[in-house]
């Protein structure tokens, strides 16, 4: 007759459960600081590619901008005169006339456009109007370009190789001739800028340049 021995019971003691329950909870967190990371790092990435293409729109519609400066003075509803390019609105930093407006769409409108530029705080907008004269109820169109914006300053090459932060400049006027039937007074007719330099002032991005010649 064979002796039968009792069945041994085995299991994890406390010390294998506390062990094993550490190397998990070790293990955990190397994951989740792992998925944080990757998670931060994607959402920056995002976040730089937005302000990347948001500074980029910005500086190809401020470069088509004043490329396409045109030597056309506007009215406004009152019959007073809007020179063709001035910083002398204190509204805005710049505004002017503008050439090149496309028109897919085959509206009755000129190619013409009247363009302003104003800093609201830390944000910078294109304000535009669909006519270059305007009347009493004439829509206009704001559109914030780019945020967290220090500031946008513009210099503007003179004739005499002179770069002027004001126009029309002193020199300008200075040196323009006597009003014709319908001109503006001290303005030359054709008083445009050779070329624009545009520096653009980020927060965050720092100082970015780019320097326009004007297709006149």
């Amino acid at each position: 007759m064979h002796n039968v021995s009792p069945h041994k019971h085995t299991g994890f003691t406390l010390i294998e459960v506390i062990i094993a329950m550490s190397i998990f909870a070790i293990v955990s967190i190397m994951a989740y600081s792992g998925l944080h990371s990757v998670i931060n790092s994607k959402t920056h990435t995002e976040g730089a590619l937005e302000r990347l293409q948001q500074l980029q729109l910005t500086m190809l519609t401020l470069t088509g901008d004043f490329q396409q400066l045109a030597s056309r003075n506007g009215h406004d509803a009152l019959g007073g005169t809007l020179l063709k390019l001035t910083t002398q609105d204190s509204d805005y930093i710049s505004a002017f006339t503008r050439s090149g407006w496309r028109n897919p769409a085959k509206q009755a409108r000129s190619t013409l456009q009247r363009v302003a530029y104003k800093l609201d705080e830390d944000k910078l907008i294109r304000i535009y109007w669909t006519h270059v004269d305007r009347a009493d109820d004439d829509q206009f169109v704001e559109r914030t370009l780019i945020d967290n914006i220090e500031s946008l300053e513009i210099r503007y090459l003179d004739e005499k190789n002179k770069w002027q932060t004001e126009w029309p400049s002193a020199d300008s006027l200075a040196a323009a001739p006597a009003p014709t039937a319908g001109a503006v007074a001290g303005v030359a007719p054709n008083d445009l800028p050779i070329a624009v330099e545009l520096t653009l002032k980020m927060n965050d991005w720092g100082e970015i340049k780019r320097l326009v010649r004007v297709a006149r």
